[in-house]
């Protein structure tokens, strides 16, 4: 049996309908006996549904900056072998 660490692992998996059906049906399993999961699933659920609806917006030349500057900060002290 599924535990609750499992099927949050692969709760998007499995909305998705990505699963093998033995790990599919472990958590559907756990999801009919674990209220605290079964909530978590939808909260994600509510989430994807929310985030196919709202259009998707390039990002700014600002924001393309402030990454690319946060990257070169991140690498600045590595070397490379």
């Amino acid at each position: 049996m599924l535990k609750c660490k499992d099927v949050g692992t692969n709760a998007t998996e499995f909305l998705s309908g990505a699963l093998p059906w033995r790990v599919n049906l472990g958590v559907v399993w756990h999801l009919l006996r674990c209220g605290n999961c079964r909530l978590a699933v939808i909260q994600i659920l509510t989430m994807l549904r929310a985030l196919r609806k709202r259009p998707a917006k390039p990002p700014t030349e600002a924001q393309i900056k402030m990454w690319m500057e946060a990257l070169d900060h991140d690498h600045s002290g590595h070397t490379h072998h």
